[in-house]
């Protein structure tokens, strides 16, 4: 195939623009390319006015962390961050140019935002954290990618069945990022190609039905719903929790989410800051909106 986890990290933006809301810029000059903070302008009913967020690089390598975890330990493929792995791929571009001026004398380290303490003149050890904590954030970012990779393969029918689906809630779009559709589309067509000329072309044709969910057996593999998990309770993901409709308070006045077992018809209360082993769709939603984090 053609798309591989290279492709994906090659394709880095590095050009700098002001969005609106639904998108973000990321503010790079020449002497802040590690610190440099990410700028979302929210409108507001004035249209005049413009509301700043800075994402800061600690804050993105968090949440990269965060969505690495979750994306492991669900069962099911979870939405793609745009906007964050575009932050990252920025991020990484701007500090690999750092270091490559660095490297061949272009820019002196002592200059450097990531240096806070002078340094022998000839001294390596700098620019070699440098590098090996941006192998580091690569590794993060390609183990991720790979671990979506291995689920689109395994949930290639269910993908599709989800995109055919007028009824769904979940559009493929916002599930996977572009490069993973190519993906998909090549490997689904790959692998139906396969399946039909070896197998299904020689058998009945009532029987040739790859997508067959009559009967005992599904012939599309689904993530396993009642998986159990590890979760840990985090709580409103904003800091919110004047306005956060689903948070209560127990009989012992601590904030928690109250969730409901289907096979039991009973009620659990899951207290921030606690962790917990539940069946994966029991706390599917809280997941989806970052309340809750799986470990």
């Amino acid at each position: 195939m053609d798309i591989n986890i290279d492709d994906i990290l090659a394709e880095l933006d590095r050009e700098t623009t002001a969005v609106d809301s639904t998108n973000v810029t990321q503010v790079s000059s020449s002497t802040t390319h590690r610190d440099a903070n990410t700028t979302v302008n929210s409108s507001s009913l004035d249209l005049n006015s413009k509301t700043q967020i800075y994402i800061s690089p600690q804050e993105d390598f968090a949440q990269l962390m965060r969505s690495w975890r979750n994306e492991r330990c669900s069962p099911e493929l979870l939405p793609y961050p745009h906007q964050l792995i575009k932050r990252l791929l920025n991020r990484i571009s701007a500090q690999s140019e750092l270091i490559e001026n660095i490297s061949m004398g272009f820019l002196d380290i002592q200059n450097t935002p990531s240096t806070t303490s002078p340094m022998p003149q000839d001294s390596k050890l700098p620019l070699l954290c440098m590098e090996t904590e941006l192998e580091r954030l690569k590794f993060v970012i390609r183990s991720y990618i790979r671990c979506r990779l291995c689920k689109i393969d395994k949930f290639s029918l269910y993908l599709r069945q989800l995109n055919e689906d007028e009824n769904s809630l979940t559009s493929l779009t916002d599930l996977l990022s572009k490069d993973e559709i190519k993906y998909h589309d090549t490997h689904s067509l790959i692998w139906l190609k396969l399946v039909n000329d070896s197998i299904l072309k020689h058998m009945p044709e009532e029987l040739q039905a790859i997508n067959d969910t009559e009967g005992s057996v599904n012939m599309i593999d689904e993530p396993d719903w009642n998986r159990f998990v590890f979760i840990h309770v985090n709580g409103p993901p904003e800091g919110n929790w004047n306005e956060d409709p689903l948070l209560q308070e127990n009989e012992f006045g601590k904030p928690c989410y109250t969730v409901t077992i289907p096979d039991l018809n009973e009620e659990v209360e899951l207290t921030i800051g606690s962790i917990y082993v539940m069946r994966y769709e029991v706390i599917r939603d809280l997941l989806r909106d970052n309340k809750i984090a799986l470990i």
